[in-house]
């Protein structure tokens, strides 16, 4: 859920659905989730009564300006989930926070491996976070050229998947988006990024855009169980434009070959297409 194209479409889809709704009542089932405050009261008085204004995001942080000049600040954990409920819905198991309006509904925060993180900061007081702020570029929010691309591939000189699962490069990849980008870009993941020639960056810079755009248009990766602690186990329930991701030894889309998983290095694995990426 961390990933940049799902945090896209949730704060895409509350922005509709939530700003200019109040918040009722707050509760907050784990007391590591808002560890920023002294404890879950302080952080459910800092929203009671509070209206959201705004939702925005950070990279894969969302932020709720709220009418008070204060931010709520939400930064998902590894495979949670951030949907609207009916303010009666049953709280999934791994729920760690629910938020319910004075005119109805709820937001439900599901996170399995409870890393997530929630803090309502002065709003003025948000760019001193410097946590908040990307080191990588947003291509859903920043303009960018290969040329820029290109230099950075070069001065770096690491391998591909290396490159492209680093924050500090591009934000919110992840092993999902990481492999789609590099069979759309024809490239391996074991690359060198300095060995790429300037048609391989192009390539390169027209998959990412691609894929995370239409990633966007389709609504994300598919809808995770929130229930479970690896939420995409059950690959059926990802979308069908994931072309590579949790497909071993299903054709290649292009060529037919099987797709292979399997180690970039010690560290880093990776599905992919032997005969297509190079």
């Amino acid at each position: 859920m961390t990933q940049l194209p799902e945090v896209e479409v949730v704060r895409k889809d509350l922005e509709r659905e939530v700003v200019g709704k109040r918040f009722k009542d707050v509760t907050v089932k784990t007391a590591a989730l808002v560890a920023r405050h002294r404890n879950r009261p302080e952080f459910a008085k800092a929203l009671q009564g509070q209206k959201i204004e705004t939702v925005t995001r950070r990279g894969t942080v969302l932020l709720f300006g709220l009418d008070n000049a204060t931010t709520l600040v939400l930064s998902l954990g590894s495979g949670a989930t951030l949907t609207r409920e009916t303010a009666t819905e049953e709280a999934a198991r791994n729920t760690q926070l629910i938020a319910t309006f004075t005119t109805g509904g709820a937001l439900h925060y599901a996170d399995p491996a409870k890393d997530g993180e929630a803090f309502v900061v002065p709003t003025d007081e948000l760019a001193d976070l410097g946590a908040l702020t990307p080191s990588g570029i947003d291509p859903l929010a920043e303009t960018f050229t290969w040329h820029s691309l290109g230099h950075e591939l070069k001065s770096r000189d690491q391998p591909l998947k290396a490159m492209l699962v680093d924050e500090s490069f591009i934000v919110g990849l992840g092993d999902l988006y990481s492999d789609e980008i590099l069979w759309a870009a024809g490239l391996s993941g074991g690359r060198r990024s300095g060995t790429l020639s300037s048609q391989e960056v192009r390539r390169l810079y027209r998959a990412i855009l691609e894929v995370l755009y239409e990633a966007v248009k389709q609504g994300g990766a598919g809808e995770p169980d929130p229930d479970e602690t690896d939420p995409f186990a059950d690959r059926s329930e990802m979308g069908d434009y994931i072309r590579v991701y949790g497909r071993a030894n299903f054709p290649c889309p292009r060529c037919r070959q099987p797709i292979q998983f399997g180690k970039i290095d010690r560290k880093l694995e990776s599905y992919f297409c032997a005969q297509c990426q190079t």
